[in-house]
């Protein structure tokens, strides 16, 4: 048997499922329904490892921790959950718990590799106190060997700190990847912690394209001759190549011998003397090599094999993840500048508004330096910005005279629907406070509250000069577009009355630099006496 394993869970099936999967893998399993009788049953049994739930009734798993290791100090004890915060991440962490495991699971496979190395964890801790128990008796029985002894305590002290190390590496590698979603910064950061742990070390990511004819490098970390590194290699050529194709790690031990020539070449300009190439395999989907190079005539050890490999399995799960969350985005993109498309296609006259007004505020943000995030921000907000129009009739929308009050009243209320659609989409909460706020005035009497200056949110007030200046600019079902020297004579009125003053120049110093895109062609601002 591998090692005796509880299986906590008020959830029948994940115990079931749990308890199927660990046995076939040959360890002893046990399951309890909650903390209560898990606790009883560890207090009459010695288990290797817990696997606990963290919300459950009668004991919940953090209880089920302290309880615990009063009676078996040396059971480690790993929980999952499907609602992990910081505060519960902190908790656990302070009450000695070996590791943490988010629900639904990922793979069945990363479940046992944390079993094992909690049961390893737990042979090392032991091995070392059976160890230097056995040392202090032996020093007290041969005093004159001391020197020999405390040598020999040093020596198991370092390998085991090498060992915990390694495995609080691992650790560190999946809790860092899980979040990050752009692969080439994954790539690197991973790059990072290898070369941290493992001295002269440097190495290689290599993906497959998405043609499925090349692996192309992502990222290169430590080679001086980065630049004669070809950007991509033939998958049916060379050993990258194959140890893609066959799926299986390679170990080069005595000497790089390589089939492919610039390889060769710059690996003996670069003085490596040894490497590891691991397949990056997500399921049956090859998706790369991470190749791992040493110099200086590091020897391999078959625990740095172990190690390379899990991080490969790692990243493999996170480049997935990293895939699946570009390929989410991209459809939420393509969802919302649908949406704009239906908005300003109510309006033949309106055409392509929302996406001038997004052009013009990310502009204005860029020029703001504003990070990435943000400007996504600015960017759903643009194209969102009148969506609230859906709910206003097309007599209204499109009447060719002048709205009485009461219309006027209707068209006001756009920014209010417009955030009761937006806020009902989890994610875009943000969104929803800046479209409500576009029609408010710097200096006041604007819609819907009525805010001033500062009150009012800073995207919002980029999206008012953004809406503002292309409404002035584009032909509308009342009016043409207004010449550009009056459409900016009009704005400059407007500042810190209707819009932020800052703001409004920052936009008009684009504008005279030529960095604005115009909704109808107009006259350069020199012929306009500007």
């Amino acid at each position: 048997m591998n090692g005796k394993v509880l299986i906590v869970d008020d959830e029948a099936g994940i115990r079931d499922v749990l308890k199927t999967y660990m046995e076939y893998e040959g360890y002893n399993v046990s399951t309890a329904a909650d903390g209560l009788e898990a606790y009883e049953k560890a207090s009459s049994e010695t288990y290797d490892v817990i696997l606990s739930d963290i919300q459950m009734p009668q004991m919940d798993g953090l209880t089920l921790v302290e309880k615990v290791h009063s009676v078996q100090p040396d059971t480690v004890i790993i929980l999952m959950t499907g609602y992990a915060s910081v505060n519960t991440a902190v908790e656990a962490i302070q009450k000695d718990v070996f590791d943490y495991i988010m629900k639904p699971f990922q793979n069945m496979y990363s479940v046992v590799q944390t079993i094992e190395r909690g049961i390893e964890r737990k042979r090392l801790f032991q091995e070392r106190r059976t160890l230097i128990d056995d040392l202090r008796r032996t020093n007290d029985e041969l005093t004159y060997n001391r020197g020999l002894l405390t040598k020999r305590v040093q020596e198991i002290d370092t390998e085991l700190a090498r060992r915990i190390e390694r495995m609080s590496t691992l650790y560190d590698i999946s809790q860092s990847i899980s979040s990050v979603t752009d692969i080439e910064k994954l790539m690197s950061l991973i790059m990072d912690r290898i070369a941290g742990i493992i001295k002269d070390s440097v190495g290689v990511f290599w993906l497959v394209d998405s043609e499925r004819t090349r692996l192309c490098k992502v990222v290169s970390i430590g080679l001086k001759g980065q630049d004669r590194l070809p950007g991509s290699i033939d998958i049916h050529e060379g050993e990258v190549g194959e140890t893609l194709r066959e799926g299986r790690t390679r170990v080069f031990k005595q000497g790089v011998q390589f089939s492919d020539a610039r390889l060769l070449k710059l690996y003996e300009q670069e003085h490596i003397s040894s490497m590891i190439m691991v397949p990056l395999q997500y399921e049956t989907q090859l998706l790369g090599v991470l190749n791992i190079l040493f110099r200086n005539g590091y020897e391999i050890t078959d625990d740095d094999i172990s190690m390379i490999k899990a991080v490969a399995d790692q990243a493999s799960v996170s480049i997935k993840n990293a895939e699946l969350f570009a390929a989410q985005q991209r459809m939420f993109r393509e969802t919302i500048e649908a949406l704009a498309t239906a908005i300003d296609s109510r309006d033949h006259y309106t055409s392509g508004h929302s996406f001038m007004v997004t052009e013009y505020s990310l502009a204005i943000a860029r020029e703001l330096d504003f990070d990435e995030e943000r400007l996504e921000l600015i960017r759903v907000a643009g194209l969102l910005h009148d969506i609230g129009k859906i709910g206003i009739s097309d007599n209204i929308l499109n009447k060719p005279g002048r709205l009485t009050d009461e219309e006027m009243e209707v068209i006001k209320s756009h920014p209010v629907l417009g955030r009761t659609i937006i806020e009902s989409i989890g994610s875009l909460k943000q969104v929803a406070n800046i479209v409500y706020h576009h029609h408010e005035h710097y200096g006041g009497g604007g819609y819907p509250e009525g805010l001033t200056g500062e009150d009012i949110p800073f995207e919002s007030r980029i999206l008012q000069v953004a809406d503002i200046f292309h409404a002035l600019t584009s032909d509308r079902i009342y009016r043409k577009a207004m010449p550009l020297n009056k459409a900016i004579s009009i704005l400059k009125e407007g500042q810190g009355t209707v819009t932020d003053p800052e703001l409004t120049q920052l936009f008009l110093d684009l504008v005279e630099k030529g960095d604005i895109p115009l909704a109808v062609e107009q006259a350069p601002l020199v012929e306009q006496g500007i």
